[in-house]
């Protein structure tokens, strides 16, 4: 039985930098789980094989027809949201390369020792994007999605739910998922992999692709990793399959007679390179030629062809698997638009930004297809309000939320498409200080201005009422019963950071209420912050596992106790933050965990509140907040002595002595008749050997 060990999900690297860092297959993973599903796999290759290249089934050339193909790309926004023109070169080169027009075909070796070029393959066969998607919609063949999950991707990349895109029917299209980067276990760089088509899941069939190995333009290096994946698809092994033998060259190997036998993966071009000295039985040429790296199937930077006997294999396949071969017929063809002319069909544009600072810029593009003559553009809420170029800038100086509108033509039709709420512009400068949220006002979240949520799995922040910290009012994410693990984030709007002197100090704390839904889940709530209105964010805070609660609940956690509740106090933000669209961000990435609930986020500067680093040492809190009379102080009191309760105005002036005295260890609380102050926002203190606390009180 031959061995799989080298490729099972066939990962490769084929870049002409190989000689600084090789690429390699991350086949170990892959080969496991499929033995695991697919315990007969490699006897389900070697039978189909052999059953192809024991007849004339591979001749049969009168409906190779066309490839319909779908191009998923999941990208972070940035380089990896690919150009269609990037895209249509990826094609280009594919259907250059199987059907033997490449350019530099001509380098394949005709010499004593490489008589190759005689026995090159010509597939016959084309690749074209769908023009139709499988409900029957147009499509330019290309799907976009801005994730997270561009990043080390790896099989969860072809389902929506993991962060990618779903598979569209592999009976119907050749499916593609372009990403950022893939992950791999080996020292090199993973440029992509493919499934076959004699096992494995039917709605993971395709290839995975980094964005930089895919086309021959834009951000791609022109190597011939595509088309290397894709012959894994079409059910071709590498070259050097199974290393040097004498064996019976149509069953052992790469079952291919015309691509003799490699010791292993070379990442090189050398005109005498022989790795091994064996003649394998059946051998196309009857002497020990030497290693055919111009193959495609190799691993060499110098790819030129493939051998007749791997097109007899795909066209095997093709001929004999029916799945494969509704792929490429007529009836599929027809279904899918492949093979007639492009016509003007849908109107469809992208954009740098979505969520902007007031004053800022955003570049739109048009993704229009087919035979855009000319194009008219409305921005509402923008400057200029209208525009005939074909990739307008934008600027918008106005807080809100503002529709775009689309129309183009093609000389004798149009079409259009509006995407409402596609800009939200938020406040430039911010808020300012002191800065103070309890959620007491909200009915929902998001408002597009002072909140915003960005939901990976179809749970989302949101208002939780007849909950909080202080007040009836928090923020609450369902986590319970997700097993997705995956992030979800509660984003402010701008903050006005500006007026903080640059020697003071910011101090920043928030409350949040979490138990364990299991001992062993770690979940992570992570704090981030953003200098230019949230086009990047830094890292500042994270806490998981039991830092985050060591409490389980194995029931849904929905009614925090006072005690639920830990506060987290941010002392690490720079003077290079305070500006005047400062914001800030909350993440929490599940573990198939329990509800968390966060509530009473302040911020001031150090001089406003009239203390140092705000240490949690008291674990004060005070509710109602706001309050419309009473208010009550609840604090920790660990140690017995003299404590001193200030109630601050934003100038950090003490207007009133809530308490003063000596108080014993425990939990203590403290009502105050808040009548006789005015509406506004306070701080109360809490002073104690040299220690203080300080928070923030709104009085409605």
């Amino acid at each position: 039985m031959k061995k799989l060990f080298t490729l099972l999900l066939s990962v490769s690297a084929l870049s002409g930098t190989f000689a600084q860092e090789h690429g390699y297959c991350s086949t170990d993973e892959h080969m496991e789980e499929l033995k695991q599903e697919f315990p007969n796999a490699e006897q389900l290759m070697a039978e189909q094989i052999a059953r192809i290249r024991s007849t004339n089934i591979a001749t049969d050339r009168s409906t190779n027809g066309i490839i319909p193909v779908v191009v998923h790309v999941i990208h972070d926004g940035g380089a990896s949201n690919i150009s269609y023109e990037q895209i249509e070169s990826a094609i280009q080169q594919l259907n250059e390369d199987y059907n033997g027009t490449n350019p530099d075909i001509g380098n394949a070796r005709n010499t004593a020792t490489a008589p190759f070029a005689p026995e090159v393959g010509v597939l016959e066969l084309s690749f074209e994007l769908a023009k139709i998607d499988p409900n029957g919609n147009c499509t330019n063949g290309v799907q976009r999605r801005n994730s997270p999950a561009t990043i080390n991707a790896y099989q969860n990349i072809k389902t929506y739910s993991g962060g990618g895109l779903d598979q569209w029917p592999r009976d119907s299209y050749m499916n593609i998922w372009v990403v950022s980067s893939i992950e791999s276990s080996g020292p090199g760089i993973t440029l992509g992999y493919a499934q076959f088509p004699y096992f494995g899941n039917a709605n993971t069939y395709g290839v995975v692709i980094r964005h930089d190995a895919f086309g021959t333009i834009g951000t791609a290096n022109g190597d011939r990793t595509f088309t290397h994946e894709l012959g894994h698809c079409l059910g071709l092994l590498h070259t050097f399959q199974d290393g040097c033998h004498s064996q019976d060259c149509s069953d052992n190997g790469d079952y291919c007679c015309d691509t003799p036998p490699q010791q292993e993966a070379f990442w090189t071009c050398n005109q005498t390179q022989n790795s091994c000295d064996q003649i394998p039985t059946n051998d196309t040429y009857g002497f020990n030629a030497l290693d055919q790296w111009e193959n495609f199937m190799s691993y060499s930077p110098c790819q030129y062809m493939f051998s007749a006997d791997q097109v007899d294999i795909m066209l095997g396949n093709m001929n004999t698997l029916e799945w494969m071969d509704s792929l490429r017929g007529v009836t599929n063809g027809i279904a899918t638009g492949v093979g007639s002319a492009p016509q003007l069909c849908a109107a469809e544009f992208s954009s740098t930004e979505t969520i902007i600072c007031a004053g800022s810029t955003v570049d739109f593009t048009d993704l229009s297809y087919f035979d855009i003559a000319t194009r008219d553009w409305t921005f509402d809420g923008g400057t200029p309000a209208t525009s005939t170029d074909q990739n307008p800038t934008i600027t918008y100086n106005t807080p809100g939320v503002y529709d775009v509108e689309l129309e183009v033509s093609d000389g004798s039709s149009s079409v259009s498409t509006t995407e409402t709420a596609h800009i939200i512009v938020l406040a430039n400068p911010g808020i300012s200080l002191p800065y103070s949220e309890g959620f007491e006002t909200y009915s929902s979240i998001p408002d597009n201005q002072n909140w915003l949520v960005e939901n990976e799995d179809g749970v989302a922040w949101n208002i939780a009422t007849g909950v909080g910290s202080s007040g009836t009012q928090c923020i609450k994410l369902a986590n319970f019963g997700n097993t997705d693990q995956s992030k979800d984030e509660i984003l402010s709007g701008p903050i006005d950071l500006s007026g903080v002197d640059p020697t003071d100090n910011i101090v920043f704390n928030f409350k949040y209420a979490y138990k364990k839904r299991s001992a062993s889940n770690d979940e992570w709530l992570r704090f981030y912050i953003s200098k230019d209105c949230g086009e990047t964010w830094v890292l500042r805070k994270n806490i998981h596992d039991d830092d985050l609660s060591d409490e389980v609940m194995s029931s849904s956690f929905n009614s925090p106790a006072e005690d639920d509740w830990t506060q987290v106090d941010i002392t690490n933000i720079s003077e290079t933050y305070f500006v005047e669209n400062f914001r800030f961000k909350i993440q929490y990435e599940n573990d198939i965990g329990n509800n968390i609930f966060i509530d009473d986020i302040n911020i001031s500067s150090g001089a406003m509140a009239n203390l140092g680093e705000n240490e949690n040492v008291f674990n004060l809190s005070v509710y109602p907040n706001p309050a419309e009379d009473d208010f009550t102080v609840r604090l920790d009191v660990a140690k017995a002595g003299m404590y001193s309760v200030e109630l601050k105005n934003t100038l950090g002036q003490t207007i009133s002595n809530v308490f003063n005295g000596e108080l014993i260890n425990g939990i203590k609380t403290i009502d105050y008749d808040a009548n006789e102050i005015p509406a506004g926002v306070y701080f109360l203190s809490v002073m104690h050997d040299g220690n203080n606390q300080t928070i923030k009180f709104i009085k409605n």
